[in-house]
This record gives C-alpha cells, structure tokens and sequence, in this order.
C-alpha cells in the first residue's frame, strides 16, 4: 500500500541502507585492487561480506518496492 501522502518512510530507510551498503562494498572492492599478497584473503573476506550486505539490502529494497508499489 502506498501511503497517501507519497511518502515511504520504509523505502526511504531501504534505499539508505542500500546506498550506504553499496558504497561499502566498491570500496571493499577497491581495496582488492590496493592489497599485498599477504592480505589477500582477509581482504577478500570483508569484500564478500560487503558484497552479502548489498546483496540484502539490494533484496529487502526490491521486494519492499514489489509488495508496497512506493517506488
């Protein structure tokens, strides 16, 4: 249901979480690009955490989208 006054708190705290998630996650990506050898895997390992944080709130954003039609 879309609220009547156009305003979704709900997907506006969605679409936050995804930015922010998002933003996490390229430079986690970028960091990839800048590390040793020696920290290859721990550096990956916060990317793909990154990446599985993204990927939820990219999922919680798209099926709020889907089931309120606030987008």
């Amino acid at each position: 249901m879309q609220p009547k006054d156009g305003v979704c708190h709900e997907r506006d705290t969605l679409k936050e979480r995804f930015h922010a998630d998002f933003k996490v996650y390229r430079e986690a990506v970028h960091q990839l690009d800048l590390c040793q050898p020696a920290d290859f895997n721990q550096v990956y390992e916060e990317a793909e955490r990154a990446r599985l944080a993204f990927e939820a709130a990219r999922a919680a954003l798209k099926s709020h989208l889907a089931e309120h039609g606030c987008g």
